[in-house]
């Protein structure tokens, strides 16, 4: 059986996790990872935010954009976005 290293969650807790997430259809399983994903996007919008209160909406995204892309990817992308406008 595969384990989790885990901190914050006792044997129990996670046997019942565990238990949950085979019980899931596929969809309901993607569905988590959805919102679990846009829960992380806000996450990281808000502490952009909060270290750049200076910067608008744009600057904020193309700074998240170059965070997860790296710095030329993110270029072309932003590029690619500006060009298809």
């Amino acid at each position: 059986m595969h384990t989790v290293a885990r901190r914050d969650t006792s044997d129990a807790a996670a046997a019942i996790q565990l238990a949950a997430w085979r019980a899931m259809s596929p969809a309901e399983k993607l569905a988590q990872v959805r919102a679990l994903t846009g829960f992380v996007l806000r996450l990281e919008r808000e502490g952009l935010r909060r270290r750049h209160p200076d910067l608008g909406t744009a600057a904020l995204h193309q700074l998240a954009v170059a965070r997860r892309l790296g710095p030329t990817l993110a270029a072309r992308v932003v590029a690619g976005t500006a060009s298809a406008g």
